[in-house]
Parts: C-alpha cells; sequence; structure tokens
C-alpha cells in the first residue's frame, strides 16, 4: 500500500490520470455518466465514494450537491493514508468543494465505517476492482439501504489503457533488473562528479551506452515511447550531474518501483471473464439487481461499468 500512499500525498492531481484536462477531475462524457447516476436521489441520501483517491469523483459529488440544492451527506474512503487538503495549497478552488466531502484514509472496501443500511448510494472509479470483490460486494449490501445501488467502474482487460500499460510494465522491469540500465546510471553518477575524464568513468558510460543502444533497437514504437518516457528524468541527470545527482536518482528509481507495482496492481485488478463471472454469481447470491456492461467513453472503451441495486 505503501506504493499508492506515496503517490496520493505527492500527486497534484484528483486522479489517477496525471497528466491533460484529466488531471484535475472528470469531464465530458465521463463526468456526463456519473452525473447520470445521481438521478432520483433523495435530497438527504448519502453517498459515498469507494477508493476516493485524491477525490475526483467526490468533488463531482460536492458539486452537484450544490448545483442541486440537496443535503447530501458525502464520503469518500481509500486504504492509502491519503490527505487531498493538502492539494488545496495549489488549487484554492477546491477548498470549496472538500468542506463538503468527509474523507476517511487507512479505510478498505472490505470493512466500511458504516452502520447496516445507511448508504444509498455507493460509487467508486477504478478503485472496487483493486478489493477482494466477493468481500466488497457483501460488504456493499450490509451498507446499502434497500433500493441503494452500487455503481463502479472498473479496468477491464480489453481497454488501450491496459494493453499499453502490460507494455510499459515489461520496460520498467527491464529498466530496474539488476545489472540494468538504472543500476547502470546509479553506478556512474558518483564517477561523473569525480571526473568525466578518468578512465573508469569513460569505460562505464561506453558501456551504459552501449546497453541503451542495444535495449532500444530491440523496442517496438510503443515499448520505445515508454522507455524515452521512463529514462529522460536519468538521463537529465548525467547530461548535468550536480552533487545531489546521485541522491535525486535514487529517488527516481523509487518512484519508478512504485510506478511499476501500481501498474501492475492495475493489471491483476482488471476484470476478465471469469471476474465478471464471479461478479454475476455474487450478486444472485445476495439477491441484488444488476448488470456489468462496457462502458465507452468518446467512442473507445474506458472500462466497465458495474450498475447494481439492493432489493
Amino acid at each position: 500500500m505503501q506504493h499508492w500512499t506515496a503517490y496520493w500525498q505527492q500527486a497534484d492531481t484528483l486522479n489517477s490520470f496525471a497528466e491533460g484536462q484529466a488531471a484535475s477531475g472528470y469531464h465530458g462524457e465521463l463526468a456526463a455518466f456519473w452525473r447520470q447516476q445521481l438521478a432520483g436521489l433523495a435530497a438527504s441520501a448519502t453517498l459515498m465514494d469507494l477508493g476516493t483517491g485524491n477525490g475526483a469523483l467526490a468533488v463531482l459529488l460536492a458539486e452537484q450537491k450544490q448545483q442541486r440544492a440537496t443535503n447530501w451527506r458525502i464520503l469518500a474512503v481509500d486504504a492509502a493514508d491519503i490527505q487531498p487538503q493538502r492539494l488545496i495549497a495549489k488549487q484554492p478552488a477546491l477548498a470549496k468543494p472538500f468542506k463538503q466531502i468527509r474523507f476517511l484514509g487507512h479505510t478498505r472496501i472490505e470493512q466500511l465505517p458504516c452502520a447496516n443500511a445507511s448508504i444509498d448510494l455507493l460509487v467508486s472509479q477504478f478503485a472496487f476492482e483493486y478489493s477482494e470483490l466477493s468481500a466488497s460486494l457483501q460488504e456493499a449490501w450490509r451498507v446499502l439501504k434497500p433500493g441503494g445501488r452500487l455503481i463502479a467502474v472498473m479496468h477491464s482487460a480489453d481497454t488501450a489503457l491496459a494493453q499499453d500499460s502490460a507494455v510499459g510494465i515489461l520496460v520498467m522491469q527491464n529498466l530496474l533488473a539488476a545489472d540494468g540500465i538504472i543500476e547502470r546510471v546509479l553506478a556512474l553518477l558518483p564517477l561523473a562528479l569525480r571526473s568525466t575524464q578518468s578512465p573508469q568513468f569513460i569505460q562505464a558510460n561506453q558501456q551504459l551506452l552501449q546497453q541503451v543502444k542495444v535495449y532500444q533497437q530491440s523496442l517496438a514504437p510503443a515499448a520505445a515511447e515508454w522507455f524515452h518516457y521512463l529514462f529522460a528524468p536519468f538521463a537529465s541527470l548525467l547530461f548535468q550531474p550536480a552533487v545531489d545527482s546521485p541522491h535525486q536518482a535514487k529517488r527516481l528509481q523509487q518512484s519508478l518501483t512504485y510506478y511499476l507495482q501500481r501498474l501492475s496492481d492495475q493489471q491483476a485488478a482488471c476484470i476478465t471473464p471469469d471476474k465478471a463471472d464471479g461478479i454475476q454469481q455474487q450478486l444472485q447470491k445476495l439477491r441484488g439487481r444488476g448488470q456489468l456492461a462496457p462502458l465507452y467513453i468518446e467512442g473507445q472503451l474506458f472500462g466497465l461499468a458495474l450498475m447494481a441495486e439492493k432489493v
């Protein structure tokens, strides 16, 4: 869990989409999908965002609470040690919606701090599937009121994101391998600080350049993009070495290790046909109504949407 805690405490984004407009929350068709799920909720409903991260979906709920002039109670939980309030310093506009949200870190979906039949709507965006699904579905049914709903958008193994992430994982594993490129960079930096003209540096630098060249030549275009993206910060330290460059390189190595762990978690969490069957069987045991259907955003498969109701 440390790799997720580190991410959420260091990221300046609301969600795990760290680039572009998506970093500031949900927009366009995805936001419209979530707004549609709020139709018909009572003005006094209790809502909970499962696996909230830094609160992207919870913020959408808070904004809708204001626009619809309701008295919704909004809870947002995550298994990691989240501290979303720190984002307010750089994004003051978050202060207002954050006041409407009660964030709870160190809280697993399988063990929610809620009374039986106390929640009207459970929502989750790329989080529910990371939990132990059978236990989480049972827990969701425990806390939902009769007629309450669970809406979870989950990673699918068939999305372009999952396929691209699989490529990224292989590149990271190669970079971080023993005697791999990153290990050579870490060994080279202290030599560079002493003298870039020393025989030791020249030999080690030539070995690194040759290793990088051979590896790059072996890569398909998608993997090459991953390599350039991941290796660039390390390369910049070599081009302009400074006293703290070795320390920076170790931090980059740790960040890359955490990134690999997060992507590996994501891939392991993807909903496969077998997992989908298991979800449907669990819903039948719980006597719930629901469906698991592909969700398309801007014409592309985005994930699978579980929409279930406690009867």
